[in-house]
């Protein structure tokens, strides 16, 4: 391993170490279980391992049922009669008590320091539902150990499975800032055929978060089920497709005072319809991100209106993927009841923070009662040329 991998495998351990022995006697789970279990798992904190393995004998012997008492053996005889025995016991405590946080913590850290990858991706899964305190840290440990591809390959068979804790294991790595973890099992699971929409889609934005554009495209564009030849900028802008709200598709998000639908064209084809309710609107939510080359460009559309009101009309806005850099502003329109061809000449500027770019549609009027619209705008052949 890496430094930074043994490093991070050095903590999980810790953190398994942590849930074995906080964990059952923090969150009162030994109030379930017979005094004597109480008291043999108190001698065996206490260091005193003969007297803990004798009471969970005794316990097992008047009441077989007792699965957690395996698990205080195997933690009091650890090491005797050798590492096969030791594996033998915590395997037979992992039978009794599957929900004993200390026999799959051990468990977990002899199948990672042994390579069995597969085992561990299982006994970890399971920790997350038995060591709630550690769940936290345990999501952040397994991105991190996600960073070795043997690793996510068998954690993604795992995911296959789609256990309880998927959702939050593929969150967990998308947020953790480390690409190759994200890369390495999102990547496995799309080879299986296991990732899915929103998976995906939350992928490609934790890359365009991280500054990772062309990765993002090369993802998204890997993902398309019939790509074209040379690919629309921006993508769908005829709106052939329902925006898909994800990768390099138009994304709308909810505005209050907006609707947007598609409708379709007496030529032939489908235009994007904007609705403004009456109410202050600053961004409209119909935005694209892209990604261009330095140097001039031209986004060409068409657009019409119907009853619009407005103080300044909309045009559309062009910012750097850093969030920081404007590139500028153009193809304002206020008023056209016939579709009317508009254009906006822009300069994608060289250097970084400009691998990307976001085109949004924004009311330019100043905030408060100027930025309030009513009426339709409608949307069509929207596309980026030299």
């Amino acid at each position: 391993m890496s430094p930074a991998r043994w490093i991070a495998f050095v903590a999980l351990i810790a953190v398994l170490v942590a849930a074995g022995y906080g964990l059952v006697t923090t969150r009162g789970e030994l109030q379930r279980l017979h005094e004597d279990l109480a008291a043999a798992n108190a001698a065996l904190q206490q260091g005193d391992k003969p007297r803990a393995a004798a009471i969970a004998r005794d316990v097992l012997a008047r009441a077989p049922v007792m699965g957690r008492a395996f698990g205080i053996i195997a933690r009091a005889e650890d090491g005797k009669g050798g590492a096969d025995a030791t594996r033998a016991r915590y395997g037979t405590a992992a039978r009794r008590a599957p929900r004993d946080p200390q026999v799959r913590g051990w468990l977990a850290t002899h199948a990672l320091q042994s390579g069995d990858f597969a085992a561990a991706a299982d006994h970890l899964d399971a920790l997350l539902t038995v060591a709630p305190a550690q769940r936290q840290q345990l999501l952040e440990l397994i991105a991190q150990l996600a960073q070795d591809p043997a690793f996510a390959e068998a954690l993604a068979t795992h995911l296959v499975q789609r256990p309880q804790w998927r959702a939050a294991i593929l969150r967990a790595t998308t947020a953790s800032r480390i690409p190759e973890a994200a890369d390495n099992l999102h990547g496995a699971l799309r080879a299986q055929g296991a990732l899915d929409a929103d998976d995906t889609a939350r992928w490609i934005d934790g890359m365009l978060r991280d500054g990772r554009w062309g990765s993002a495209y090369a993802r998204w564009v890997s993902g398309l089920e019939t790509p074209p030849e040379r690919l629309p900028v921006p993508w769908n802008g005829d709106f052939s497709r329902a925006p898909s709200s994800s990768g390099f598709d138009w994304r709308v998000r909810r505005v209050p005072g907006v609707l947007f639908d598609r409708i379709p064209l007496d030529s032939g084809g489908h235009a994007a319809r904007l609705r403004f309710l009456g109410r202050p609107v600053g961004d409209t939510g119909l935005e694209v991100p892209m990604l261009l080359a330095p140097g001039d460009h031209v986004l060409h559309l068409r657009a019409r209106t119907q009853g619009l009101r407005s103080d300044q009309g909309l045009e559309w806005r062009l910012t750097c993927s850093d969030g920081r850099t404007a590139i500028g502003a153009g193809a304002r329109v206020r008023e056209a009841r016939v579709w009317a061809e508009l254009a906006f000449t822009f300069t994608v500027p060289a250097g970084e923070g400009c691998e990307g770019q976001w085109l949004r549609l924004v009311n330019p009027a100043p905030r408060g009662v100027a930025q309030i619209l009513r009426g339709e705008l409608h949307l069509a052949d929207l596309q980026v040329g030299p």
